[in-house]
């Protein structure tokens, strides 16, 4: 079949090859870190005008590992 966009996917496919066989095997992506990138970018928005540089960073941190947090506080409260 000689169509452009199969042409295209199987290009592509031929150039991400490794990368396909390795999500097959493993099951390991990049939702985590595209996750936090995602928060991190809202929290900018959200707080651009902040005056307090220590403030910013320390909500920064916060935002980016309230699962961390939440996790912690349960398992604080199951002792």
């Amino acid at each position: 079949m000689q169509h452009p966009a199969v042409a295209a996917c199987l290009k592509n496919m031929r150039n991400w090859r490794t990368e396909i066989v390795n999500y097959h095997r493993c099951r390991w992506t990049n939702a985590t870190v595209e996750g936090r990138n995602n928060r991190m970018k809202a929290f900018q928005r959200r707080y651009y005008f902040t005056r307090n540089r220590n403030r910013y960073v320390q909500g920064l941190l916060v935002e980016c590992n309230q699962s961390r947090m939440v996790n912690v506080d349960q398992a604080l409260t199951l002792v």
